[in-house]
């Protein structure tokens, strides 16, 4: 009877501490970070677009109407939770290459060699609209996007880069997605979802970790 009576205190204990454990987002800011694990998918046409008119010249003779992606690219991000449910989040994202244009696409006889690549800052609302259980919810994303391109045309010569022309370009579009989030930790979760990016055309498929503090 005691060993049912201490059960009884335990369980008592607990279900506050499960209801804290579930509110607990409330008023805390968070970090979001990731490295090779953002898969970025984007129109080929539409960042070529992006380019000086004159190296969309020497472009014109190359089927660029497909799709291309990438991988190797890093992000961190800052965030608020106004509520358990809502927070806001500027997030930043790095290296993202423009392959299509990698190393020596165009000119090779002449050594004229192109690089670009894209770097994307989010400021973001997050909504968690459904929640499965206390540690499981799906979330929706709405916010702006500032795309920087990067791009930049070397002379390669005695294998050393010369740089001849250089140029940067920065836009500004939406940035709409869905997650789904596993706090497995009380201070750590588990992001993984699907945003777009209007300019450019450019899908993202992230999985992050967050910490809380």
């Amino acid at each position: 009877m005691k060993s049912v009576s201490f059960l009884i205190f335990i369980v008592t204990l607990l279900i506050p501490a499960t209801a804290m454990a579930k509110n607990q987002k409330q008023g805390q800011y968070f970090i979001n970070f990731g490295a090779a694990s953002n898969y970025y998918n984007y129109n080929s046409k539409d960042a070529r677009d992006e380019l000086d008119q004159n190296l969309q010249d020497l472009l014109d003779d190359y089927d660029l109407n497909g799709d291309d992606s990438d991988i190797v690219n890093a992000s961190v991000g800052l965030g608020y939770y106004v509520t358990n449910d809502l927070a806001v989040r500027a997030n930043y994202t790095y290296g993202i290459e423009l392959d299509w244009l990698d190393l020596c696409f165009f000119d090779c006889k002449n050594n004229v060699y192109h690089d670009s690549d894209a770097s994307i800052l989010t400021l973001d609302g997050i909504y968690h609209f459904y929640h499965i259980n206390d540690k499981l919810s799906f979330y929706g994303i709405a916010g702006l996007a500032v795309t920087r391109v990067s791009t930049k045309l070397t002379y390669h010569r005695s294998q050393q880069r010369e740089p001849i022309a250089r140029e940067n370009s920065t836009n500004l579009g939406a940035n709409l997605g869905l997650g789904l989030q596993y706090d497995f930790a009380r201070n750590w979760g588990l992001k993984a979802g699907y945003s777009h990016h209007t300019f450019l055309s450019m899908d993202k498929y992230y999985l992050n970790l967050e910490w809380r503090f």
